[in-house]
């Protein structure tokens, strides 16, 4: 009796339910950024015929700025801390290569032709690109002298990558996107320099494009950029145009 009362209570208890494990949730592997760079061309005009582009299109009476551009858009007036840094006997501007901390970030323009009024540049940002860059032209050797170091950390972006000071000043900057695509910028330096660009640029993933591709494609966006600047030549003030780092150094000079 005993065995089978206890036989009957085993069939009549409930089964008991056993925990589902909870799946462990897969992480996520963050995606890989790919490395960019920017193809800019860029050419410079002494100053602006008038006193702002903005207000071309709200006192453009009688089509006195004729052809009118077919947009604008004005952007936010930035304040640019530049430092550019360089060897003493400056062999990275002689490579074609202009090392710049701007507000703080390391960025380096190539020179990809043109001159120093109608250029051609590859953009580099960040210090390890930089870092690369350098040792690149100057080699494994520390730079030493004046304005440089001879530490063995001296490619370190602590220690500016071994170089020097070349030029720091200060630029007030005014910029309209026109027409949708072309950047007008009205620079003002704080010793008291002015120039403008009409700058175009692109932006190209690293390793889809071979030397000769950029610099099709560069040679077709100056081709663009110039029939821009020919089309609206009443906003550009005749003369010749001097870059800032060209005035600087005028600047130093004549203060001896």
């Amino acid at each position: 009796m005993a065995f089978r009362a206890t036989r009957a209570l085993l069939t009549t208890l409930p089964k008991l339910s056993h925990p589902q494990a909870t799946p462990t949730p897969l992480k996520k592997t963050p995606a890989t950024k790919k490395k960019t760079t920017i193809l800019e061309v860029e050419r410079k005009f002494r100053r602006l015929a008038v006193p702002s582009l903005t207000t071309t299109v709200t006192t453009n009476i009688k089509n006195r700025y004729s052809p009118a551009f077919q947009s604008i858009q004005p952007l936010p007036t930035r304040t640019i801390h530049d430092i550019y840094y360089d060897t003493p006997h400056r062999t990275l501007c002689a490579a074609g290569a202009w090392i710049r901390r701007r507000n703080g970030a390391w960025e380096a323009k190539l020179k990809r032709g043109g001159d120093f009024v109608n250029s051609r540049f590859e953009e580099l940002r960040g210090a390890e690109e930089i870092g690369a860059c350098v040792r690149a032209i100057l080699g494994d050797i520390p730079v030493s002298g004046a304005g440089g170091s001879s530490s063995p950390s001296a490619f370190e972006e602590r220690d500016n990558f071994g170089l020097g000071t070349l030029a720091e000043f200060v630029t007030t900057r005014e910029a309209w996107v026109v027409d949708g695509e072309f950047r007008v910028v009205r620079d003002v330096m704080d010793f008291g320099h002015e120039v403008g660009e009409v700058e175009l640029q692109v932006e190209v993933e690293e390793g889809t494009m071979g030397e000769g591709e950029k610099g099709v494609m560069m040679e077709e966006m100056d081709q663009k950029v110039e029939g821009f600047m020919k089309r609206y030549k009443w906003a550009w003030e005749k003369g010749e145009a001097v870059g800032k780092l060209t005035a600087y150094f005028e600047m130093v000079k004549r203060r001896g």
